[in-house]
């Protein structure tokens, strides 16, 4: 019942997976933005490690986690802890909840 995103990338679109960078510098590439301008959402080393090297600011969740993941990056618990907005530029705004 979820509609699919405009934009996806699979396994199939890139020819090495995380922590190589290609797949999220893809995703930037096909919104026609500079990874950035891109804010990914990450609960496992190997997917901070290709953020980071594709130059791409994070948010770190951290519910899938038994133990402290240590990380410079702002963290939450929860997707349930942000809200989401559109300002009026079309700018998509985090807020926490």
């Amino acid at each position: 019942g979820i509609p699919e995103p405009a934009v996806m990338v699979t396994a199939e679109d890139v020819t090495a997976g995380k922590p190589d960078p290609a797949g999220y510098r893809l995703a930037a590439r096909r919104l026609g933005l500079k990874p950035a301008n891109c804010l990914i959402f990450e609960d496992a080393t190997v997917g901070i490690q290709a953020a980071e090297a594709a130059g791409a600011p994070l948010m770190i969740i951290t519910t899938t986690h038994q133990h402290p993941l240590e990380t410079a990056h702002a963290t939450i618990a929860s997707y349930r802890d942000i809200a989401l907005s559109v300002d009026s530029d079309g700018q998509l705004r985090l807020q926490p909840q």
